[in-house]
């Protein structure tokens, strides 16, 4: 799987020796007036960096969401049909997003665009998918601004947005005497990334000593100037929003300088198995003590019917099990349920109905509820906060949960939240 998703366009199919049926299958309708959809196959496609300076981690994603549709399809697919993933290497350039997307929509003829990764590789596509009318399903990206039912009625994010998880750390730092009374500094993404995070830190009352940020593609640089302003302003808790490849170049670059704050990085940017590739044997003892919103059941937890079935998956599939695996695995799985509710009879209006109205009772890994409706695309809405021990896992610190929405005003919320248990056999 690796080998192939080198290439700058991969075409991912179903699991070898499964044949696609050739009739109709009971229930599904002939023909559609909606691309991608025939008798016995749905099309669907993303962008994603397989490779760059971005692909650390994320490369991982695709590979997992296909292993999920690989299994869908050998256990008779979706009201009868296979899924064909189609994945496109966009090296999180919002350039070679265009054209990829592009090529999924006229060329592949994509029924939905699924999982489509990056804030500015996507800002970049989100009009022209929506102007087209087709189904944009969770994005992978917590920009809040793909939140707008409005101005994107075909877009729905999954993961909590950058404005929520602002908001549930700067609650959660509050509440806690021992963080609240540390100097605290601000690194960040420059960007729509960085923008939500300052939203929603603002929101929150929460102010800082000191902030730094770099740009998107500088990510590979060793931070030595923002590192450098840090130690000498004598920051001692910084918050980091940023991507896994720009941790691993922080936390490097901190080692060496001897700055050793108290750290608290955000939810996309700190998987072990993807900072040990920089890091090395340093990664747990750098990770130790850093603390990191969640909002799916602890990865390490394998008496959770989620985490064992979806690392299953992974395991059969020769898949690395860290957070991007789970994740596109747990999307793939939420998506296919979407497919089934949309009915037999598959359109793209269908689809979209029933995310917007069937949300509520899809299930998933995630511990935090989903918000999905006529009137807002939020997705999940928050997160319990974690911290990294001595081995790389996050340990849950928390048995509330934190929810918010990504408006400019209003503060986490503490509550508890009950998920639902897998389906038979985590089929749709």
């Amino acid at each position: 799987m690796s080998k192939v998703l080198v290439t700058r366009v991969v075409t991912f199919g179903v699991v070898t020796g499964l044949a696609l049926a050739t009739a109709a299958p009971s229930g599904a309708a002939v023909a559609t007036a909606d691309p991608g959809v025939s008798s016995n196959q749905i099309v669907i496609g993303t962008t994603t960096p397989l490779t760059g300076p971005a692909s650390p981690g994320y490369k991982d994603v695709a590979p997992a969401a296909q292993a999920y549709f690989n299994y869908v399809n050998a256990n008779g697919g979706i009201n009868g049909r296979k899924i064909k993933y189609v994945v496109k290497d966009d090296q999180y350039n919002p350039a070679k997003a265009k054209s990829a997307t592009s090529e999924l929509i006229l060329r592949d003829k994509v029924f939905t665009i699924f999982g489509a990764l990056g804030t500015p590789t996507h800002s970049a596509v989100v009009a022209d998918i929506n102007r087209r009318g087709i189904p944009d399903v969770f994005v992978n990206t917590g920009s809040s601004n793909f939140d707008n039912p409005r101005k994107y009625p075909t877009t729905f994010p999954y993961f909590p947005s950058y404005v929520v998880e602002a908001k549930v750390m700067a609650s959660y730092i509050q509440g806690d005497s021992a963080l609240n009374a540390k100097k605290r500094c601000l690194f960040y993404q420059d960007g729509e990334f960085g923008d939500n995070a300052e939203k929603g830190f603002n929101a929150a009352g929460m102010k800082f000593a000191t902030t730094v940020s770099y740009f998107s593609g500088q990510q590979v640089a060793p931070f030595t100037s923002q590192i450098t302003k840090m130690k000498s302003e004598g920051c001692d808790l910084v918050v980091f929003f940023g991507v896994t490849s720009a941790t691993a170049q922080m936390l490097g670059t901190s080692a060496k300088a001897a700055f050793r704050p108290t750290w608290m990085i955000t939810s996309v940017g700190s998987d072990p198995t993807v900072l040990s590739g920089t890091l090395g044997a340093a990664t747990n003892q750098l990770l130790n003590g850093i603390y990191t919103p969640s909002f799916l059941a602890p990865i390490q937890d394998t008496k959770n019917p989620y985490v064992s079935q979806m690392k299953v998956i992974a395991d059969k599939n020769r898949l690395p099990w860290n957070f991007y695996t789970y994740y596109g695995i747990n999307t793939a799985y939420v998506l296919a349920q979407a497919l089934k509710a949309a009915g037999p009879n598959l359109t793209r209006k269908g689809l979209i109905n029933a995310l917007q109205t069937r949300a509520s009772s899809f299930r998933s890994a995630a511990v935090v509820p989903m918000v999905i409706n006529s009137r807002s695309h939020q997705g999940l809405t928050g997160y319990y906060m974690g911290r990294y021990n001595t081995s790389g896992q996050v340990l849950r610190l928390t048995s509330y949960i934190l929810v918010a929405n990504s408006a400019s005003t209003g503060k986490a919320k503490k509550t508890t939240f009950r998920p639902g248990a897998p389906t038979r056999k985590l089929l749709p």
